[in-house]
């Protein structure tokens, strides 16, 4: 961590953000649940840097523009575990409807492409199962084959 960076208690991130100190507390709680990492004092205590407090403001915006709070959650932490930032110039941006439209639809996209590889991978792995059953058939008819072929001393019988 940088010594020149300024750092914050949620105390201070609260009046900044104009947010009771338990709601910071909580959207913290909930972030660090989905990946996202605050710096730690020797008691355990959150140390709140300029782009937390960022992220904990766009949190709260999407929540006032009536996203529920797992969704907001969940989209911050993402951006986060993606190391995408939150500066002012990409919120203000992202906050646009033709943004949020264009990034459910991505969303959207990128579930049906997981879908669609899990059933590739399913077929593939019944026709492995498949073939690998072939083989074993075809190897028991050939020991049967083998087994009723008379050998050269069996002919004079």
């Amino acid at each position: 961590m940088k010594t020149d960076m300024k750092i914050y208690s949620s105390k201070e991130v609260a009046e900044r953000l104009k947010l009771q100190p338990v709601t910071v507390r909580k959207y913290s709680q909930m972030l660090e649940e989905q990946g996202y990492s605050f710096t730690k004092d020797d008691k355990g205590w959150r140390l709140y840097s300029e782009d937390d407090i960022t992220s904990l403001q766009y949190l709260s915006n999407m929540r006032a523009a009536g996203k529920t709070l797992h969704e907001s959650v969940d989209y911050v932490a993402t951006l986060y575990r993606s190391n995408l930032s939150l500066s002012q110039s990409a919120i203000s941006l992202q906050e646009s409807n033709p943004m949020m439209e264009f990034m459910k639809a991505q969303q959207e996209f990128n579930q049906k492409i997981l879908e669609r590889l899990e059933a590739s991978e399913k077929r593939q792995m019944e026709r492995d199962q498949n073939l690998l059953k072939a083989i074993r058939e075809t190897q028991e008819v050939k020991k049967l084959i083998l087994s009723k072929k008379k050998r050269w001393w069996e002919f004079w019988k």
